[in-house]
């Protein structure tokens, strides 16, 4: 009896062996089926509520530069040896370019003899008017010394009348020769009018910087055909320079002239700048219902260039407040929303870990995490490595 009842104990006992065998196979071949991820959990970081506005940086001050005349490019401003280019800097006054000038000198030296010949005709027509006027100033006192022998019954009627006579003819010549002077004045006032275009023609043939800046952009070489009017350089005044950004009118009302923001430039990310808020926007943009703010950013070591790119800091009306945040490895692109990001997360316990694809909405990088402003709470589990083999509802595991 007691044989039997070991021989039971001992079947039941491999029996259970067995059983047990069979439970550990199969959970073996579900933990095979789980896919290994890399995980994180979802902390809370303090995020500053400051506004950054991206914008580029501009001249304060920009000039278009062309000839007035037509002609071929002669030469350029020569700037360390060699023709200018852009990015130079340039002093005020400085001849940037000049036009072959040969074409020009014919007109001025014409316009000069005509000038000069105008000259001498008024030399010569105020010299006739003073020997008329001599002529004329005679008769005048014969005519006075024949009225006075004629009322005396001392000079004779037709010695009277051709004083007289004599005393008219001198008086119309003064006339003509007054009027003849006049005529050459006025040929000397025109040819000498002719002779300033003239020479104005003959000194736009040099293209003159306007101010003290740097050359933003060139369009003419030795040799170009340059047209009347028509833009050859570009000069920006980048002592201060600015940058100009749109605010909804949420923000609008917090900016005032003269406030001094911060401004971040991508390439010296280990500077800052100040820029003090000069231009405010009376009226919102029909298209996009932003009021345009312009910042006006001191520029004296010349360190910011014109198309540098950069932030404008709007510092905001709270103090820091506290954000979920994941790391940027967790992030992948919304099947529902083109704008929107997803991750997945962590949904179950120990024996079974799904992995759920939720869309979520983001806020700010702040180093190498991401703001989680809608979608995720503090202490889940967001997938960062792996993610790429999975589907929303995969079992996953968990490995380090």
């Amino acid at each position: 009896m007691k044989t039997h009842t070991h021989f039971f104990a001992v079947l039941l006992a491999g029996g259970l062996l067995v059983l047990s065998a069979c439970r550990d196979g199969e959970s073996n071949v579900q933990a095979a089926a789980a896919i290994p991820v890399q995980a994180a959990v979802v902390e809370e970081i303090a995020v500053d509520t400051t506004t950054h506005y991206s914008a580029t940086i501009e001249p304060d001050t920009s000039v278009e530069m062309a000839f007035k005349v037509d002609g071929y490019v002669e030469s350029l401003l020569k700037v360390g040896g060699r023709d200018v280019q852009a990015g130079d800097f340039v002093a005020k006054g400085a001849v940037l370019a000049r036009v072959r000038q040969s074409d020009y000198r014919a007109g001025l030296d014409a316009s000069r003899a005509q000038a000069l010949q105008a000259a001498e005709g008024l030399q010569v027509a105020m010299w006739q008017l003073s020997q008329v006027e001599a002529i004329h100033k005679k008769a005048s006192l014969d005519a006075e010394r024949a009225t006075a022998l004629y009322q005396e019954k001392a000079l004779t009627k037709p010695d009277y009348d051709a004083a007289r006579a004599q005393l008219d003819s001198t008086r119309a010549q003064v006339e003509a020769a007054r009027k003849n002077v006049e005529v050459q004045r006025n040929l000397l006032e025109s040819a000498k009018a002719q002779e300033r275009s003239s020479t104005i023609t003959f000194e736009d043939t040099a293209l003159i910087a306007p101010l003290s800046a740097v050359v933003l952009e060139k369009r003419v070489e030795p040799g170009t055909l340059a047209g009347r009017g028509t833009p050859v350089f570009r000069l920006g005044d980048v002592g201060t320079v600015r940058m100009a950004f749109g605010v909804p009118d949420t923000f609008v009302t917090r900016m005032a002239l003269g406030a001094v923001l911060a401004v971040h430039v991508d390439a010296f990310p280990d500077n800052s700048f100040r820029g003090r808020i000069r231009e405010i926007a009376a009226a919102a943009d029909p298209a996009t219902r932003l009021y345009r703010v312009e910042v006006a950013i001191p520029n004296v070591k010349q360190q910011l260039k014109a198309g540098m790119m950069g932030k404008v800091s709007v510092p905001g009306t709270q103090s820091a407040v506290l954000l979920p945040a994941v790391p940027a490895t967790a992030l992948l692109r919304s099947p529902s929303d083109p704008n929107a990001a997803s991750v997945f997360v962590s949904d179950g316990g120990s024996e079974k870990t799904l992995a759920r694809l939720r869309t979520v909405r983001l806020g700010e990088f702040a180093g190498s995490r991401v703001t989680v402003l809608a979608g995720l709470k503090k202490g889940e589990r967001v997938v960062t490595g792996g993610k790429q083999n999975l589907v929303d509802g995969a079992a996953i595991r968990i490995v380090e």
